[in-house]
């Protein structure tokens, strides 16, 4: 019988493999190791780049954070001034209006004091008149001016003593 596997063919067959294994490391393993190397490196500065963005985009964060915190308070501020100043304006106003009130009052009180004081010489005029021409009926002669005026004089005199109004 003959051999089916000869010592050199195994040999021959075990130095082809070396070769082959050669080649292939020489043609594939290092072209795929050193691209997976790049592609590592590459992925390491992916990541490194993205952890700095990550950190810039935090520190952003708090930048604009603490600008609107700035901004919220600069805006409660503003708002407390302007309701500070329209309280003080509605106060001034208030008091302007009260002042310009008593004094339309005090006006007023005048205007009516003076033409109570008219009236009541209006009055007294006229009583001294009627008084005149009624006692120059009673005694049937003229009454003289100055009379007239001393007793109506005395007779006001007399009720503003006793607390009377004309």
């Amino acid at each position: 019988m003959k051999e089916l596997i000869s010592p050199e063919e195994i040999l021959l067959h075990i130095l082809n493999m070396i070769i082959l294994f050669l080649l292939l490391r020489q043609l594939l393993y290092k072209p795929v190791r050193k691209f997976m190397q790049e592609r590592s490196a590459r992925l390491k500065s992916s990541l490194e780049e993205a952890a700095e963005a990550h950190a810039k985009a935090e520190d952003l964060k708090k930048d604009y954070e603490q600008r609107i915190a700035a901004a919220e308070e600069t805006a409660r501020e503003r708002a407390l001034e302007i309701t500070a100043a329209a309280n003080a304006s509605a106060t001034a106003m208030t008091e302007g209006a009260q002042e310009e009130s008593a004094a339309l009052l005090r006006k007023a009180r005048q205007a009516a004091e003076k033409e109570h004081t008219q009236a009541l010489e209006g009055l007294q005029e006229e009583v001294a008149g009627l008084a005149l021409g009624i006692a120059e009926q009673i005694l049937g002669r003229e009454v003289q001016q100055e009379d007239s005026q001393r007793l109506a004089a005395e007779f006001f005199a007399g009720m503003q003593e006793s607390g009377e109004q004309p």
